[in-house]
């Protein structure tokens, strides 16, 4: 699955890709919202997982570049981790460097992506999952269709009682 837009590109992942995604990964504005620094130190195992679930699916999570190749992010959907309460399901993600952020990258990305992974099997019935204080991700996800579902809503199972990360909003787009 390869895609383009007007601005972007949205490629598989390579093994030469590791340093930029580590280097998004490590970016304090981005890590805060994704468990913090440790973001960084597991994106080598994210890039296999990212790699071996595109080959399997035809469908997964892909790099985001400008159409010059500079590496702007990622997007893409991936199966919902088991320990979450809403699982199972499909979970759409987008994560960018800070330095693309407000430029509506997320939304485009998003939006070419969702009809091409449905024709590659995809499921239609996908969700967005955002911490509460991440109103940024809220905005983005209801500009791309998705609408909160109150019902699906939970505590982070990962996350202590108290941190002010584990109340989760759950977007749906069907």
């Amino acid at each position: 699955m390869e895609l383009r837009t007007t601005r972007l590109r949205l490629r598989p992942w390579r093994d030469d890709d590791l340093a930029s995604l580590t280097a998004m990964n490590a970016e304090p504005e981005v890590n805060t919202w994704l468990g913090g620094p440790g973001l960084a130190e597991r994106s080598g195992d994210a890039l296999r997982l990212m790699q071996a679930r595109l080959q399997q699916q035809g469908w997964g999570i892909l790099r985001v570049e400008d159409l010059a190749g500079t590496f702007l992010g990622l997007a893409g959907l991936q199966p919902l981790r088991p320990s979450l309460p809403i699982a199972p399901a499909i979970e759409a993600v987008w994560r960018f460097r800070r330095a693309a952020w407000g430029h509506g990258y997320a939304c485009e990305a998003m939006t070419a992506l969702l009809p091409a992974a449905r024709q590659c099997g995809a499921p239609e019935d996908i969700v967005a999952l955002i911490a509460v204080p991440n109103l940024r991700s809220a905005k983005t996800a209801e500009r791309i269709g998705f609408r909160h579902d109150p019902s699906l809503d939970f505590l982070h199972p990962a996350l202590d009682e108290h941190h002010p990360l584990r109340p989760h909003r759950v977007f749906r787009l069907r």
